[in-house]
């Protein structure tokens, strides 16, 4: 199903338990990327405040567990000022490793990997890859990866956009395809997981509604309209709402028509949410029900300033009921 197709579907699907929808993809063209690189930047989006945060304080660990020749994967890596923090401790401690940025947006990926400066490494090699997470697993099951040591590297709002089926369903494909890639006992997945609860400071992160967040979720209508090829969405007639649901930990971003519309031959009534994206929040029990379902195991919780509201976790695979470290 293509995206267009997706789009059709998701609109006329409606349920008490599954309300309208549109694909989270349409969030991630090339203005939605820059976009969403502008809302980093903002103080009140804590996310990369704590990011930053905890690489700067263990960047040098989780280095360390890197083996010289790894082959590191970051998935929907976006923006890379994060990501350089880590590079730049690898590259400290002189070893020869290959960084792939995986993402969708062509023109994005080359312009964060130049802003990356990947000329001034030695022994930090610098790659783009472009296409799907699928794309990304095939790749990295290549007969010509087999004989390298992996790492996947997943930060930013990857995992939080994912419900905790699909996060389970993620995981596990990742652990998969490194456990068949031909070096599990090498292989780990780095993965940040936002642990904040608190509903206040959640929505306030998320809704900037006269800034940068509205037209990061409004740009979906746009990108919605450029792949139907016609003005579906009239862009004056809609409106963002962000909503946190304490019971799922979860704050949903929805856009709303601001008049009954009619939508691909879909009726709209005034007010009607359209879910547009999801970010889900891990605390400690359902961190501890995500790797019990995902075959992975904790192996630490690294975070800054004593605060345990975000975390990353590197975590080995767990094979054949036996948790593997990565080699010291």
């Amino acid at each position: 199903m293509n995206l267009s197709e997706s789009i059709r579907a998701s609109l006329q699907t409606s349920t008490n338990n599954c309300p309208r929808s549109l694909p989270s993809l349409l969030l991630w063209d090339e203005q939605g990327l820059k976009l969403f690189e502008k809302i980093t930047y903002n103080p009140q989006y804590y996310l990369t405040n704590a990011e930053i945060d905890i690489l700067e304080t263990h960047s040098k660990t989780i280095a360390e567990q890197i083996e010289p020749g790894t082959l590191l994967l970051e998935l929907g890596s976006g923006a890379l000022r994060k990501t350089e923090i880590l590079l730049r401790a690898i590259e400290a401690q002189g070893k020869d490793v290959d960084y792939y940025a995986l993402d969708l947006d062509r023109n994005e990926l080359a312009r964060t990997l130049k802003q990356l400066g990947p000329t001034s490494y030695r022994h930090v090699r610098c790659h783009g890859l472009l296409g799907t997470y699928d794309d990304g697993r095939a790749w990295l099951s290549k007969a010509e990866t087999a004989d390298r040591s992996k790492a996947v590297l997943s930060l930013g709002s990857t995992i939080g956009g994912l419900t905790r089926v699909e996060t389970t369903e993620f995981l596990r494909e990742w652990s998969s395809t490194l456990q068949s890639s031909g070096t599990k006992s090498r292989s780990q997945v780095i993965i940040g997981l936002d642990g904040n609860t608190d509903g206040a400071t959640v929505w306030n992160a998320y809704n900037d509604f006269a800034g940068d967040n509205r037209r990061f979720v409004m740009n979906a209508l746009s990108h919605a309209n450029h792949d139907l090829g016609c003005e579906a969405f009239r862009l004056s007639e809609w409106t963002v709402e962000g909503v946190w649901d304490a019971v799922d930990k979860c704050h949903n971003q929805y856009v709303v028509p601001l008049k009954d519309v009619i939508l691909e031959g879909t009726f709209l009534r005034k007010g009607e949410r359209i879910l547009v994206c999801q970010s889900y929040k891990w605390d400690h029990v359902e961190r501890k029900r995500l790797w019990q379902r995902s075959n992975l195991a904790e192996k630490a919780q690294l975070c800054a300033n004593g605060n345990d509201l975000y975390g990353m976790f590197p975590l080995p695979l767990i094979v054949d009921g036996f948790q593997v470290q990565p080699a010291e």
